[in-house]
């Protein structure tokens, strides 16, 4: 037992492996020491892409996100249908991108493999005594953990000992207080909007953070969309999307898109938002909106095209400023009906005095 203090305490000075994509951190707070992560869905090169960073950074300092650690890579597959290694092709540009020598990021890389059923609990058991023994690991990543459920001939079988291989990782995660992730495709079964992982309901209930990844298109350009469908402080579903180039995704695991297309996007979604779209009920307020965008765009192109998209604070600020082009609107129809007034009434007034100054000289006369 402990107290809210103390376990505040403690979680603020947890250390958190970066994923390498501000996004994603943003999502899921980080990859957690002591934590179980899931990673699931059926984009297997972002799934792919995603375990091989997270090993990479692990090997950082922790100044740049990273562990300063070394990484255990557990991969469960059928060599017969699928590679049983590490990308190093993968592992050399990511280690140089993030500024380590790939010798160096190799040496601290510990891989095991376990090709059937029979070998996933011996080897599962053998990992264990590693960790034990090796307290520099504070990283493992199990690729592909439900493997041997689909491939089954006896599925049930095949859960009991997804079961113990999972007792016995989070078993020593927690003892060794080092960070778990694994990734799993989606159940083929699954109906609903977020498929279950396979490996169904106590997978999602055994992972302390589960992340769906579905690969989607947005304004036809290609992108996964990452949604955080379990966590220990944060409500659920919430979710990010990762945006990724024509060939695939970079080293940065996204492409930003040209600023006009995020630009053009988020002023759709703007219009769309509740509270948003309740201050645009006001047709001086949309008309305004609709010029301040047009003239920001034509007139300020070259400063916004080296901005990123408007935030939380941008757009509360962009709601002051639509406020402000309405009163301004509104202030400059005023004084200009005003001045229009004063013109007529000048030239009544000239007109009057003309006109007695008329009558005058004939009275004189």
């Amino acid at each position: 037992m402990k107290t809210a203090a103390e376990a505040l305490r403690e979680e603020a000075g947890r250390k958190r492996l970066t994923t390498g994509s501000g996004e994603l951190d943003a999502l899921i707070d980080g990859i957690r020491l002591g934590q179980f992560h899931l990673f699931y869905g059926d984009d297997e090169e972002a799934l792919d892409l995603l375990i091989h960073r997270a090993i990479v950074n692990c090997i950082l300092p922790a100044e740049k996100g990273g562990l300063d650690a070394q990484a255990l890579y557990f991969n469960l597959c059928n060599y017969h249908q699928a590679k049983t290694l590490l990308d190093p092709d993968k592992l050399s540009q990511l280690a140089k991108h993030v500024g380590i020598d790939p010798t160096v990021a190799f040496e601290n890389i510990q891989s095991v493999s376990a090709f059937n059923e029979a070998q996933q609990l011996a080897a599962t058991r053998e990992v264990s005594e590693v960790l034990d023994r090796n307290r520099d690991i504070r990283l493992v990543v199990v690729h592909n953990l439900t493997r041997f459920i689909e491939t089954s001939r006896k599925p049930e079988d095949a859960r009991l000992i997804l079961k113990q291989v999972i007792g016995l990782l989070k078993q020593s995660a927690a003892r060794n207080d080092l960070a778990l992730v694994a990734s799993s495709s989606s159940s083929k079964g699954s109906k609903s909007r977020i498929p279950k992982p396979e490996g169904g309901t106590f997978l999602r209930h055994e992972a302390n953070i589960v992340l769906y990844l579905k690969r989607v298109d947005v304004d036809a350009i290609h992108a996964v969309r990452a949604i955080l469908v379990k966590h220990p402080y944060k409500a659920s579903p919430q979710a990010a999307t990762l945006y990724i180039p024509n060939g695939g995704i970079d080293l940065m695991g996204r492409i930003t898109p040209s600023f006009r297309q995020l630009y053009q996007r988020q002023v759709e979604e703007l219009r769309r938002v509740g509270g948003f779209q309740n201050t645009l009920l006001d047709l001086e307020h949309k008309r305004a909106l609709d010029q301040l965008i047009k003239e920001a765009w034509s007139t300020e192109n070259a400063v916004l095209s080296n901005s990123g998209v408007p935030c939380v604070l941008d757009i509360l600020n962009l709601m002051a400023n639509v406020h402000n082009k309405k009163c301004n609107d509104v202030l400059r129809g005023q004084i200009e009906r005003l001045e229009q007034r004063l013109d007529e009434l000048s030239k009544e007034t000239r007109k009057g005095s003309s006109g007695k100054r008329s009558e005058g000289e004939t009275g004189g006369t």
